[in-house]
């Protein structure tokens, strides 16, 4: 009888294993390298724009050496919305406490989608949202 309770215990043993309930997910930007939240962005403490994606994706902020196109040097961009700001250095002077969240978009989709970037070679532009996106 006790070997019968031992083989029904090692049998439902897994199964009840399997039904436990596991790890919450993540909030969904931490999943998404390229976005970052208002809480992940208030969580740095940083004191302002440029620290928080220096903290949390630096990639945003590297410039791969060597990319040219013709005379013009391949730069990381800076918006506010729509708006262009400048380079990276725009996110220095950008607090972080009324950022809604910021977006990473790579060269080739922010050509298409952002305003005023002409001739400008750019490897990638950080979308600064004050608000949530229109989507």
């Amino acid at each position: 009888m006790a070997n019968r309770v031992q083989l029904v215990l090692a049998a439902a043993l897994p199964l009840l294993v399997a039904c436990a309930p596991g790890p919450r997910p993540e909030p969904t930007s931490r999943l998404h390298p390229d976005i970052l939240t208002r809480a992940e962005l208030l969580e740095t403490g940083a004191p302002d724009a440029y620290e928080a994606v220096q903290r949390l994706r630096p990639r945003w902020l590297v410039v791969r050496s060597g990319m040219r196109s013709f005379s013009l040097e391949t730069e990381v961009v800076v918006f506010q919305d729509q708006v262009f700001l400048g380079n990276q250095d725009a996110l220095r002077r950008m607090g972080i406490e009324g950022i809604y969240e910021i977006r990473y978009l790579d060269g080739a989709t922010a050509k298409a989608t952002l305003p005023g970037l002409g001739d400008r070679h750019v490897q990638g532009a950080i979308v600064v949202h004050l608000s949530p996106p229109d989507r």
